[in-house]
């Protein structure tokens, strides 16, 4: 199959939805499927011979109409079988496309910007031949948005990760030495962008619950791993509590460190409410750390509702500190403390392999031929 991939972008420094995108291609690529990918934000080609890249950041302030004129000039030359809209705010450009060239394509939902679409978001998943969702808890919202598709137009393509980067590995000692860690102390982390606009990832919340938990466990310490602009309200809410030397914020940090942040840590905790799947919760587990997440989000479908970690209310702090010390104390089930166990069922459900596995059948050809019409209100 011919497949034309249109992409924010693949930058690998970023966050899930680029992760997913890069498992996708590789996916594809492995299935001998003949793919074509046009990026807007990116701004450097790849050294890869095994697919067509265009990326349109390198034209800074024009990248928007590169990205227009470079998708229109592979549906003349490429003549591909499908489009792949990889965010929902391209959707609406798949509809023109489809309108006007008779090309079906498939939208890619994560999170919460789809939970809610509204004008040419909603109309571009409206017209979308399939829709893939990364967890049951998007698709459920997008049903509710969109009465007309049924549960077979909505697919689930949960995330993967990279199996042989994510796995359990002594803590290591330059950051328990860059960082002043000592050996018995007790690590939480936290691994996100710090974004006035991602304030539902709840790490503030964990700042607040750390007043009480070193009250219980004074050797607990925080570990906030991330930059952005909410940085400034952060350190204040850390002085205001008086918890600078039980909360460590890290700003940025290069992306070759991250898998060594899950195995300095003794519980990954983000009591989230807006994330569509949580692809840190998963690399977490792959190191064998046990995870926190929040209970009104898609971070559920991460850990299997519960069976691979502590789900709490995300508004609750009281909530958040129990769970906390409950797995800092080796209180919680067994199965959420065994290491070895967390591995082995991520590998099992959201290996690489398994993700082919469920890329081969979602884009089989029989389910693009032919074009089955708009699912219209």
């Amino acid at each position: 199959m011919r497949i034309l991939f249109l992409v924010t972008d693949l930058s690998k420094s970023k966050g899930g939805i680029q992760v997913f995108n890069n498992h996708l291609i590789g996916a594809l690529v492995e299935l001998k499927d003949t793919l074509s990918v046009v990026s807007i934000n990116d701004s450097e080609s790849l050294d890869n011979s095994k697919y067509l890249f265009m990326p349109c950041g390198r034209y800074g302030y024009f990248k928007k109409i590169a990205f227009i004129i470079n998708t229109l000039g592979q549906i003349f030359s490429f003549k591909p079988d499908l489009l792949l809209c990889g965010h929902i705010n391209i959707s609406f450009f798949c509809t023109l496309l489809r309108t006007i060239f008779k090309v079906p394509y498939f939208t890619i939902t994560h999170g919460i910007e789809a939970w809610q679409p509204r004008g040419l978001k909603r109309l571009g998943l409206k017209h979308s031949l399939k829709i893939l969702s990364v967890s049951r808890f998007t698709k459920n919202k997008i049903l509710k948005q969109l009465p007309n598709f049924t549960e077979k137009d909505i697919l689930i393509l949960p995330n993967t990760f990279d199996v042989e980067k994510f796995k359990p590995q002594p803590k290591p000692e330059y950051l328990m030495n860059r960082l002043n860690i000592k050996p018995d102390d007790k690590i939480l982390l936290t691994i996100t962008r710090l974004s006035k606009q991602e304030k539902y990832k709840g790490y503030d919340l964990v700042i607040m619950a750390m007043k009480e938990i070193v009250k219980e466990i004074p050797n607990a310490k925080y570990i906030l791993v991330g930059s952005g602009s909410d940085e400034e309200r952060i350190k204040t809410l850390i002085r205001d509590n008086n918890l600078q030397d039980k909360v460590i914020l890290t700003g940025f940090i290069p992306h070759q460190e991250i898998v060594d942040y899950y195995n300095l840590c003794d519980v990954f905790v983000m009591p989230s409410y807006g994330e569509g799947f949580g692809i840190v919760f998963l690399e977490a587990l792959a190191c064998g750390k046990p995870v926190i997440a929040g209970d009104k989000d898609g971070s559920g479908d991460v850990v299997l509702d519960g069976e691979l970690g502590l789900l709490v209310d995300p508004h609750n702090i009281s909530e958040i500190k129990a769970a906390i010390i409950k797995i800092l104390k080796r209180e919680a089930p067994q199965r959420v403390l065994d290491g070895l166990y967390l591995r082995a069922r991520v590998l099992d459900i959201f290996s690489f392999n398994k993700f082919k596995e469920q890329v081969s059948e979602i884009f089989s050809s029989d389910i693009i031929s032919p074009i089955t019409g708009d699912k219209t209100e």
